[in-house]
């Protein structure tokens, strides 16, 4: 690689970096809910010494603050910046993994979950990455929010099973499972919490209701072998969760598969509007 080579990535390397910069910079006048609110003090707190659980509205598990702690190295207005950033860049990287068509891809970034979700500043986008790693590791990234990422736990159990039987589910539980029981026995407000979650005016679980849908979606993503099928089930199995992690149906329902019944453009277009009909009709 020649001078000329080498100065031209380093040049598109800083301008890549400027940018990202001027954009967090724009989005952290963009209010917020869940950073400002939980999530910041959370990792704050972490580097400094801190249990993230003093934080009294943080219910993640623990490893949850090794996502959030490089974030909270900035100022807290650049964060929110860049948690914004990185949240829109990980919704578009997987409908560009998923080879989503354009429009389809657009009427998603423009339904009200993804506005709602890049608004609240939560962490649903960056959890969906963890569909890209192998088991093992991407139910670390997953179950940071388990009302996204248990259909997915469910389905690689069966298919690890169908693989590898004991062994291979030995292989790719043991991590998660080793970390929740050492996680639980550190941080005994972590399941508390869980378990003894209070009653949240911003609850829009589908919960027993949506169980039926749940398990059709669990059904497909076993028979066609498609964890994204597994994926958009866990929000209708939840029995709390806010209206923007419908959002992950939606992802999930950008898989080429859908292909097979309906064009991905239309359904998404379609479920768009009619997400923006309920919202400004129930104030979801």
């Amino acid at each position: 690689m020649g001078p000329a080579s080498a100065f031209r990535k380093a040049a598109l390397g800083l301008g890549l970096g400027a940018l990202l910069l001027l954009a967090a910079w724009l989005a952290s006048f963009v209010p917020n809910a869940d950073w400002s609110g939980t999530y910041d003090a959370a990792a704050r707190g972490f580097l400094h010494g801190h249990s993230p659980y003093e934080q009294p509205l943080f219910v993640n598990p623990p490893w949850a603050v090794l996502v959030l702690a490089p974030f909270a190295l900035f100022p807290p207005n650049l964060a929110r910046g860049l948690i914004l950033v990185c949240s829109l860049a990980s919704l578009i990287y997987v409908a560009w993994r998923l080879r989503a068509p354009w429009l389809a891809m657009a009427a998603v970034l423009l339904s009200p979950t993804a506005v709602a979700s890049l608004l609240a500043a939560n962490l649903d986008a960056l959890v969906l990455l963890g569909m890209f790693l192998l088991p093992t590791w991407g139910l670390f990234v997953l179950l940071i929010k388990p009302q996204i990422g248990l259909g997915v736990a469910i389905y690689h159990l069966v298919e690890t099973w169908r693989t590898s039987q004991f062994v291979g589910v030995l292989r790719a539980f043991a991590p998660i499972l080793l970390a929740s029981v050492v996680a639980a026995f550190l941080f005994p407000a972590w399941i508390d919490r869980m378990v003894h979650k209070p009653a949240n005016v911003w609850n829009r679980s589908l919960f027993p209701y949506g169980v039926p849908i749940g398990l059709f979606f669990l059904w497909l993503s076993l028979r066609t072998r498609n964890a994204y099928f597994a994926l958009a089930s866990t929000p209708f199995f939840a029995p709390y969760l806010t209206f923007p992690t419908y959002l992950v149906v939606q992802m999930s329902l950008l898989h080429e598969d859908v292909e097979k019944i309906v064009r991905r453009d239309v359904l998404q277009v379609g479920l768009s509007g009619l997400l923006w009909i309920l919202m400004l009709t129930f104030r979801l």
